[in-house]
């Protein structure tokens, strides 16, 4: 009998340390869950807050376009990359990538797969018609890049009869078509082709010219010296702009203000410092 009695107690004790051991396990549990919240919340607070509930942004791009947006071993890299590298950081917000030929980008943005287009495309009176354009992310010269032994054209006004090299979608075109009215300019236009392919058409006598930004062409000839090319003086200043849905004004509002703040504590120019070797941030006069 004493038996039975003394195991009884030995059971209901060792249950009662089980269910005390049970409650702190909770409690511990319950504390380390509530740490674990605190610290989201901490980090959370800690974030730049542009006013955007969303977890991600997907941004448009077209790679092969160095020192803005191209591919190094797999990974995305450059100018324009770089600023939505430092949005994220800051933000705590993920940003997601669709690549496209350039021609095709607004229609990413357009079909809702992306939130935004980031690849150096500026606002024409055209596209500002259907899409909303964030304040400038850097300024560069329109020009025209010929043989270096070419000595008949010396700037825009010398294009009447030949055939220009130009991107598709490159805004550079409008402009020559507008000066060259009666269409005596020829355009090659080049889909997917990368911009020192199109200056080996030149150097191949294929094309008499390209229509590319300054500081893209500079960038080229000075990774590359064996091209046989030369700059011409910029027929225009333009700027670049990330482009967003007509209806998506709350991410144009929200980026616009980014982009004042990584103007103002000089990110934006390290960034350019960091791809260009020069600031390309403002206004050129």
């Amino acid at each position: 009998m004493k038996r039975k009695i003394i195991s009884t107690l030995l059971c209901v004790s060792m249950c009662a340390a089980l269910m005390m051991g049970c409650g702190q396990s909770d409690k511990s549990d319950t504390k380390e869950n509530k740490k674990t919240e605190e610290s989201k919340d901490e980090a959370k607070d800690d974030k730049l807050d542009l006013g955007l509930d969303v977890d991600s942004v997907t941004v448009a791009t077209s790679p092969g376009y160095e020192p803005f947006e191209f591919e190094e071993d797999g990974e995305l890299k450059g100018y324009d990359v770089d600023i939505w590298n430092e949005f994220s950081e800051r933000t705590g917000i993920e940003v997601k990538w669709e690549y496209a030929d350039f021609s095709g980008l607004l229609g990413l943005l357009s079909s809702g797969k992306a939130d935004a287009v980031s690849a150096q495309m500026s606002p024409t009176e055209e596209r500002k018609d259907s899409y909303l354009f964030s304040d400038p992310v850097d300024y560069y010269g329109s020009t025209v890049v010929v043989a270096k032994d070419n000595d008949e054209i010396k700037s825009v006004k010398d294009l009447s009869g030949k055939t220009v090299g130009v991107g598709s979608g490159n805004s550079m075109q409008q402009a020559v078509e507008d000066m060259y009215p009666k269409g005596d300019v020829k355009f090659e236009v080049y889909t997917s082709a990368t911009l020192e392919a199109m200056f080996d058409d030149i150097a191949y006598g294929r094309i008499d010219a390209v229509l590319a930004q300054d500081i893209q062409t500079y960038m080229a000839m000075k990774s590359n010296k064996n091209l046989k090319i030369k700059v011409l003086e910029p027929f225009a200043y333009d700027t670049a702009n990330i482009v967003f849905a007509k209806d998506n004004t709350e991410l144009c509002d929200a980026m616009n203000k980014f982009i004042k703040i990584i103007k103002e504590d000089g990110t934006l120019q390290e960034i350019s410092e960091k791809w260009i070797g020069a600031d390309i941030t403002t206004k050129k006069e």
